[in-house]
């Protein structure tokens, strides 16, 4: 018995009389969906929101670098104008905020070689709390140090943190043998300066 040739329907005729199919069943819940399609909606104002607090953040951190430039300038500007035997030098002679982003900066005031540094170290990807108890953004240390400290091996060392105190920021100091905690002003570097004269 032989079989019958099978002939091919034109395709115009196929879907006549049936009707249009219904997209597939998603296997996953509407709620879920939901869900996800509300949060993917949501990304581009929280992308938004990140980058506007990272540079909130950087301009923070400049202001913090040059807050605690000004107070040098402040104080060897000061101290320049009363003196006549000698010149306070300040290095760097200006401050940019490019300095925070990689390797931190070194601010110095020399006295005829006694001198006070002032290092930056570079910038913070947030607040912190890690090595001081009131969230700061920018962290460094001030040295200061002279001849005789040198010959001795010495230099003394107070770390210190951009903390932020509402809508500003301020430097403060914590002296590590008496954990007692300060501000950086030119006064307080004044102070510093006066022991090694």
């Amino acid at each position: 018995m032989g079989w019958g040739r099978l002939r091919k329907r034109p395709a115009d005729t196929e879907s006549v009389g049936r009707p249009a199919a219904k997209p597939a069943k998603s296997a996953v819940s509407e709620p879920l969906l939901q869900r996800l399609a509300q949060k993917l909606d949501e990304l581009p104002a929280k992308d938004e929101l990140r980058v506007r607090q990272a540079e909130e953040l950087l301009a923070r951190q400049d202001r913090g670098g040059e807050q605690l430039f000004a107070h040098c300038q402040e104080l060897v500007d000061t101290l320049n104008g009363r003196i006549s035997n000698l010149r306070l030098e300040l290095s760097p002679e200006t401050f940019e905020g490019r300095y925070l982003d990689q390797t931190g900066c070194l601010i110095q005031i020399n006295a005829a070689g006694r001198i006070v540094q002032l290092t930056l170290l570079a910038r913070e990807q947030s607040a912190c709390t890690e090595h001081f108890r009131i969230p700061y953004i920018l962290r460094g240390a001030i040295r200061w140090f002279n001849q005789e400290f040198l010959d001795r091996q010495e230099i003394a060392e107070q770390p210190i943190f951009y903390c932020l105190d509402r809508n500003e920021g301020r430097w403060r100091f914590m002296d590590a043998k008496t954990r007692r905690l300060g501000t950086v002003t030119p006064e307080f570097l004044a102070e510093i300066l006066e022991q090694l004269l």
